[in-house]
């Protein structure tokens, strides 16, 4: 594995909000911009965002919408509980080739030190290949403090997961 640094800027990520009452316009979407920016802070150009309700057929198509797009990082944020509507663990676990368990032990691990309620969470960390068209995907948590929990796990990855798919 190469130890030059990865080029951030030209890696294409999707965030897909999964939130009923985001769409009907019930409350704001406070996690997807907050995701966003970190993002673009960490060095990437091209974040794009979408909300979707708590359906897994329009979950499918916006993370079929996200891979045509050649994103290579796709974190989907809600519906990781286990409700009757929490679908996204499935769905993203449905693109997956490669699982990641680790990394999302260690993001509920992360979580744990700031709220009980971490444990609670299904995230799904994986990769769709093993090769250069490889996307990381991620189902996490809505909620602002989960998302960044997220991140704070994710983003110190995210360069070397990318340069070892670009490598395989």
């Amino acid at each position: 594995m190469s130890h030059e640094p990865y080029d951030m800027s030209d890696v294409v990520a999707r965030i897909i909000v999964v939130d009923d009452r985001v769409v009907a316009g019930e409350r704001p979407d406070k996690a997807g911009p907050a995701t966003r920016t970190r993002l673009q802070e960490a060095g990437l150009s091209s974040v794009d965002l979408e909300i979707v309700g708590e359906d897994v057929g329009q979950i499918r198509v916006a993370l079929a919408a996200a891979l045509a797009t050649a994103a290579r990082f796709v974190l989907v944020l809600g519906g990781t509980g286990f409700g009757r509507r929490d679908h996204a663990p499935e769905v993203v676990r449905e693109a997956v080739e490669v699982e990641l368990p680790g990394i999302a032990e260690q993001i509920r691990a992360h979580g744990l030190e700031s709220t009980a309620l971490s444990s609670l969470s299904r995230e799904v960390v994986g990769v769709t290949s093993r090769d250069e068209q490889g996307a990381l995907l991620v189902a996490s948590p809505g909620s602002r403090g989960g998302a960044a929990d997220t991140l704070d796990v994710l983003l110190p990855l995210l360069p070397h997961i990318l340069a070892q798919l670009d490598e395989a």
